[in-house]
């Protein structure tokens, strides 16, 4: 066979046998066949929409069978009978699952986990040799028409509630903002965590490790709040916890947070040297990619607010480069950052460069990848977007991007919102009299009439 006539394998690129009439291999055929035969990997964020939870809630292994086969994550609904495929069930038996009563068999429960890699902590049952962490919850408040309350842990301070509680705290604090959530946060430190850093029942790496990972989410449902002093407290207390354990990772992540912090008041280069300071202390180590990204990125964020156009960009490519190659570092207690993150502060950047269309194709990225659930994200891309269409002069969409705030407010208790978005208000006061700033305004006074704390 000559070069001319030769066929090539449309997935491999390796050349075909002669008689082969496939467009594939035989190689990647094989791949295929056993790929359709499993169920494929999932992100995180996958067993996290509302339905999904929903399903789980319910104690039914048939509703997230079904929850699970027409997410939208998929880019085309799994069939019941590919599914029987994964389980060694048929199509009938799948469909009988679904609809009929709930499964209680622990066998079964745990085959269907297992099939489809369930996160232990979302199920209503343990897997044999692995027992779930103790439940904690995030359920509607009484009364509160399905508004959602902070999660109430469960007493005890054993590792595992204390690693279940940051789960919880972690999704709902996207959802709810730090106002109703920090002191709850700050309780459960007090009452559940502190006690453990003076006793014997764990190594004292791993609960000073838990206690810095806790005290820096609280800085930051702190700031979330509109009590920047308190934050930066709890920052130099995670750093000091961090350091007590040993965790040069963990050590970083409260010095990227204290960097995020100096951005906010206005102080890049202290914003640089914090993140540069972090930087050092990270092993160039794939493990930590994630975090490498997001020190970068707060370089980044530095030297786009100092108007250094150049390092951002470069501290930019870092930041991708570094979350391109990351894999997950099997370190709980530090917090994520994934490509939707990335976009968020790279959009910030670009926008303080006033590459406008640049900033305003990042924060959309934002909004594609972030599902509906993640509340606050949403809300903070959606002012990164007013901020840009006002930049560059376009009222009507910083007043659409506006709204789409305003309505994300009545869900959060986040000042931190609330005082953006107010901000955004007087920024375009002088254009009242424009039928869309006239909306805007309107909606604004109607929405927030009561929230007195506003930004500076």
């Amino acid at each position: 066979m000559n070069a001319a006539s030769s066929r090539y394998c449309g997935s491999c690129g390796g050349r075909l046998a002669r008689d082969n009439t496939d467009s594939l291999c035989a190689r990647c055929i094989g791949h295929s066949r056993r790929a359709q035969d499993t169920a494929p990997d999932v992100p995180e964020r996958f067993w996290h929409t509302d339905q999904m939870r929903d399903a789980f809630a319910a104690q039914h292994i048939g509703r997230v069978s079904a929850a699970y086969r027409l997410h939208p994550h998929h880019p085309r609904p799994i069939s019941q009978e590919r599914l029987g495929r994964w389980l060694t069930l048929t199509q009938a038996q799948v469909s009988r699952i679904e609809s009929g009563p709930p499964i209680r068999d622990l066998d079964r429960l745990a085959h269907w986990a297992r099939t489809l890699r369930m996160p232990p902590h979302l199920l209503w049952f343990d897997l044999p040799g692995r027992p779930r962490p103790t439940p904690v919850t995030v359920a509607p408040a009484a009364g509160s028409s399905g508004q959602l309350s902070p999660p109430v842990p469960a007493a005890g301070g054993t590792l595992d509630t204390i690693r279940s509680a940051t789960l919880a705290f972690r999704a709902a604090d996207r959802q709810l903002g730090g106002g109703r959530l920090y002191p709850v946060v700050v309780r459960f430190l007090q009452t559940e965590v502190a006690p453990q850093l003076v006793g014997h029942q764990y190594p004292p790496s791993v609960i000073f490790s838990a206690a810095a990972s806790l005290t820096d989410m609280a800085g930051w449902l702190a700031y979330d709040d509109d009590r920047g002093d308190l934050a930066a407290q709890h920052f130099v207390q995670a750093f000091g916890l961090a350091t007590a354990a040993g965790d040069q990772a963990l050590s970083a992540q409260a010095l990227v947070s204290q960097s995020q912090l100096a951005l906010e008041n206005g102080h890049p280069r202290d914003a640089v040297r914090l993140a540069q300071a972090g930087l050092a202390l990270v092993p160039d180590d794939p493990r930590y990619g994630a975090l490498r990204s997001r020190l970068h990125a707060m370089t980044a964020r530095g030297n786009a607010l100092a108007g250094a156009s150049a390092a951002c960009q470069a501290a930019l490519r870092n930041a991708e480069r570094e979350l391109a190659r990351a894999v997950p570092p099997g370190d709980e207690w530090l917090s994520p950052f994934d490509e939707a993150a990335l976009a968020a502060e790279a959009a910030i950047c670009l926008r303080d460069l006033h590459d406008w269309t640049a900033a305003e194709r990042e924060a959309l990225r934002v909004l594609e990848l972030r599902t509906p659930d993640r509340t606050r994200s949403r809300a903070f891309t959606n002012l990164t977007l007013a901020t840009v269409h006002l930049g560059r002069g376009d009222l009507d969409a910083t007043c659409d991007a506006g709204i789409r705030v305003l309505d994300a407010a009545t869900q959060l208790d986040s000042d931190r919102v609330v005082n953006h978005v107010r901000a955004l208000g007087r920024r375009l006061e002088p254009h009242l009299g424009l039928p869309a700033v006239d909306e805007f305004l309107s909606h604004l006074a109607t929405t927030l009439p009561a929230r007195a704390v506003e930004a500076s």
